[in-house]
């Protein structure tokens, strides 16, 4: 099936709008309801209701996963470019009631729809793909991401990977692209044709892969090149 949007959405998509000013915006749920605006419109269209379906599934996932709040609090100032920084009483999984608490009162304002779901997404083969990924993918962290969670990047990749297997595939490889677009992680050759494969099983849109491509020091590789690259592995 078709996504609602070829960008990116849900969860890793809400991240975008934690930039350096985002605190302009007032709070996080104010962030969430800007994420989700109808602009001078009455009613939501079809795509916003499915955007807002897709951010509620997210946190909903995420929220019962076997990652703890820690790991959560890892992967989401990750993937703010560390925009968003947690302090006082707000732990990851009091972050994600905030958004998830917003996103219901959008709902109940706009109406609710079914969140987008394939068995396809979630099967066995493609969680251990998504897990092989991010097991294997180059990612050089910023000396910031030690100094701030005394960490390695092993454990972001354990991070990663237990969103995947706990929560959602979907939403790990959504979370490990924006991490690369946020902090300018480059995206060596063999790690974009798995991505762009990953993406295709996962019916992702062309718009949120052609935003790593400026990450890639191949230039000319695009989305295309890679795609014709596992045409002729298959």
């Amino acid at each position: 099936m078709e996504r609602f949007t070829s960008f990116d959405f849900g969860l890793s998509g809400l991240t975008a709008l934690f930039h350096e000013d985002w605190i302009h915006v007032g709070g996080v749920e104010e962030v969430v309801y800007s994420y989700l605006s109808v602009g001078e419109a009455s009613v939501a269209d079809e795509a916003q209701l499915k955007a807002a379906a897709g951010l509620e599934r997210d946190v909903a996932e995420l929220a019962a996963s076997s990652l703890s709040d820690g790991a959560i609090e890892m992967l989401f100032s990750m993937a703010t470019s560390w925009n968003f920084r947690f302090q006082g009483d707000v732990a990851g999984r009091v972050l994600l009631g905030l958004i998830g608490g917003a996103c219901r009162r959008w709902q109940a304002t706009y109406g609710r729809v079914s969140a987008e779901a394939d068995a396809a997404w979630s099967s066995r083969g493609v969680v251990d793909v998504v897990c092989d990924v991010i097991a294997e993918t180059p990612l050089q962290l910023s000396e910031e991401f030690r100094r701030y969670f005394g960490s390695e990047v092993s454990e972001m990749r354990d991070a990663l990977e237990a969103c995947a297997r706990s929560a959602s595939a979907d939403l790990a490889f959504r979370i490990l692209l924006r991490i690369h677009v946020a902090n300018f992680i480059p995206v060596d050759r063999s790690a974009w044709v798995r991505y762009v494969e990953i993406a295709d099983r996962l019916e992702l849109g062309e718009d949120l892969m052609s935003s790593l491509e400026f990450l890639s020091p191949d230039t000319d590789f695009k989305l295309g090149h890679a795609r014709s690259q596992l045409e002729g592995e298959r």
